[in-house]
């Protein structure tokens, strides 16, 4: 069976929702705490950039295998103190 066999499989009964995700709530608010209420005046087009250059930042640094195999490895030694 290769991997995508098993994973095809394994999705069929795990959730299919997303772990994390960055909203762009969460990007205006750390424009308001950096702004205050200058950020009142920012244009459409202004915050779009800002969005655009956290998106870019995000996918440029953010390797999330680190984070999955940090999580994997808390999980292994979970299941094994369990067992």
């Amino acid at each position: 069976m290769t991997h995508q066999e098993i994973i095809t499989q394994l999705s069929q009964i795990s959730p299919q929702d997303a772990l994390h995700s960055f909203t762009s709530e969460s990007v205006l608010k750390a424009i308001v705490q950096r702004l205050g209420p200058d950020a009142l005046y920012l244009t459409p087009e202004d915050i779009q950039l800002a969005m655009e250059e956290v998106k870019a930042a995000i996918e440029h640094h953010l390797d999330e295998r680190d984070y999955i195999d940090m999580g994997l490895d808390a999980w292994e030694l979970s299941r094994e103190i369990q067992s």
